[in-house]
C-alpha cells in the first residue's frame, strides 16, 4: 500500500453526476425529469452553477451566464443554491468514502480520489469493489456518481469523464498512453481554452499527437507546463492522493487583564474575536454554521451557548451571531473575566456558489481585500474603531 503522500500505484476517482441537481431532486422529485438550472433567476447577475442532463441537450453548461441559459432552454426551472444541503450531502459521501478506504482526497463538494493500492486483498477485484462502493452510494444518498480507476489520479479522472453516460471505466496498468491517444486535447486536466487553441493550431487535435512529438516542442511554448502536458499525453503523472482530514472546530478566546464588568468593551472584544474567527476560517478555506459564545464570569463560573445559520464565514455575520448569545448569556452583573467564539460543523468554502447572491459578492470582495490587508502589514492593520478604542483603553490600564 502507497503511503500518504506519495503516488498511487492504482487511484479511484469518483464524480458526483449533476451533483447540484441531483440533491435539489432529492429535495424535490416533481425536478426528476425536468430541465433544471442552478445559479439563481433567470435575469440576475450570475452564471450557470450546475444543470441537468435535459438542459444540457439545449446547450446549456456550467459557467454561462444565465441570461445565455434562459435563451437556450426558457422552460427550464432556475434555482437558486442550496449551499447547506450541498455540503451535507458532500460530507456525507465522504464520511462513506472514508470508512472504505484507507486514504481519500476531497479534491471538490462533488470530486474525490481515492487512493486503492494494494487493497486488493482486503477489497477484493478493484472493478468488482469499485461497483460495490457505487451500489452503497447511490442505494443509501440516492445521489448518481460515475467513476474511474487507473494508475494515477490523472488518468482515472479522464477516465471519468470519458465514462459519463457511458458507464465507468478501469484503465489496465501499462495501458495508459493508448487510452488518452484518441480523445481530443482538452480533456487533458490542465488544458484550458489557450492552450487548446494552440494545440489545434500546431495541428493536434488528439493527445496522442502530443505524445507522439518531442517534450523539447512543449517546453519551449509552454515551459514547465509543456514538460507536464506531454508527460500527461503518455499517462505519466507524480501527483499524490491527499489525506482528507477534516476540522472540527476552529475558534479564538481572550482573557481580559482585569476583569471587566463594562458591556462596550465586552461587546468591543466579540468584533475582534469575530474577525480573528472569520479571518481564520477564510484562510483555511472553511466555512461554519454553528458559532459557540463562551463567557467565563470573574468568580470562574462558565457559561455556552450555541446557535447555527446558514455556513458563513463572514465577519458581520459571526460578531451578529455572536451579540444575540452574548445578550442570552449575560445573565449575571458580575465582572467577566473571558470571552470566547467557536465554531463547528464546518465546511469547505466552495465560494464560487456565492457569487451568485450580488449582497455576497460584495460582502465576498470586502474581505478578500480585508485579508490582503493584513497579509502584508499583519492582523492588526485595519479594526473596528471600538476593538481600537478598548485596546488603548486596556494599554492604559496596564500602564496605570
Amino acid at each position: 500500500m502507497s503511503e500518504a503522500g506519495a503516488p498511487p500505484t492504482r487511484c479511484m476517482h469518483l464524480d458526483m453526476d449533476t451533483f447540484f441537481v441531483s440533491v435539489e431532486r432529492l429535495m424535490d422529485p416533481s425536478l426528476n425529469g425536468r430541465p433544471v438550472i442552478v445559479g439563481g433567476t433567470p435575469f440576475q447577475r450570475g452564471v450557470v452553477a450546475g444543470c441537468s442532463r435535459e438542459a444540457r441537450r439545449y446547450g446549456v453548461h456550467s459557467a454561462m451566464p444565465l441570461r445565455q441559459a434562459y435563451e437556450c432552454c426558457p422552460q427550464a426551472v432556475f434555482l437558486h443554491p442550496n449551499f447547506t444541503h450541498y455540503a451535507e450531502y458532500s460530507d456525507r459521501v465522504a464520511e462513506m468514502l472514508e470508512d472504505s478506504v484507507p486514504v481519500l482526497e476531497k479534491a471538490s463538494i462533488d470530486e474525490f480520489y481515492l487512493d486503492i493500492s494494494g487493497c486488493g486483498r482486503v477489497l477484493g477485484e478493484e472493478e468488482g469493489w469499485g461497483h460495490r462502493l457505487k451500489r452503497s452510494i447511490t442505494g443509501e444518498l440516492q445521489l448518481p456518481l460515475t467513476y474511474g480507476i487507473a494508475r494515477n489520479k490523472l488518468v482515472a479522472k479522464v477516465a471519468t469523464n470519458v465514462g459519463k453516460g457511458h458507464g465507468d471505466l478501469r484503465v489496465p496498468d501499462g495501458r495508459e498512453a493508448d487510452f488518452l491517444a484518441p480523445h481530443r486535447v482538452r480533456i487533458l486536466p490542465g488544458v484550458g481554452e489557450v492552450m487548446e487553441r494552440d494545440l489545434l493550431g500546431m495541428g493536434m487535435p488528439r493527445i496522442g499527437s502530443i505524445a507522439r512529438l518531442p517534450m523539447q516542442l512543449f517546453t519551449n511554448m509552454f515551459g514547465k507546463h509543456g514538460r507536464a502536458l506531454h508527460e500527461h499525453s503518455r499517462g505519466i503523472d507524480y501527483a499524490p492522493v491527499l489525506p482528507y482530514r477534516r476540522q472540527k472546530s476552529l475558534g479564538a478566546e481572550h482573557t481580559y487583564l482585569e476583569d471587566v464588568l463594562d458591556p462596550r468593551a465586552m461587546t468591543a472584544t466579540l468584533k475582534q474575536l469575530a474577525q480573528r474567527v472569520g479571518h481564520d476560517l477564510r484562510g483555511k478555506g472553511f466555512l461554519t454554521r454553528s458559532v459557540t459564545v463562551k463567557l467565563r464570569y470573574a468568580d470562574f463560573v462558565t457559561a455556552t451557548k450555541t446557535l447555527h445559520c446558514d455556513y458563513t464565514n463572514a465577519d458581520h455575520t459571526l460578531y451578529r451571531m455572536a451579540e444575540r448569545i452574548f445578550q442570552s448569556l449575560y445573565t449575571r452583573r458580575v465582572r467577566v473575566r473571558l470571552l470566547g467564539i467557536s465554531t463547528s460543523d464546518l465546511s469547505e468554502d466552495y465560494g464560487q456558489l456565492f457569487l451568485f447572491e450580488e449582497e455576497e459578492e460584495k460582502f465576498d470582495g470586502l474581505y478578500t481585500g480585508l485579508d490582503d490587508i493584513r497579509r502584508r502589514f499583519g492582523k492588526g492593520a485595519i479594526t473596528y474603531g471600538s476593538v481600537l478604542e478598548q485596546k488603548q483603553e486596556e494599554s492604559r490600564r496596564r500602564c496605570a
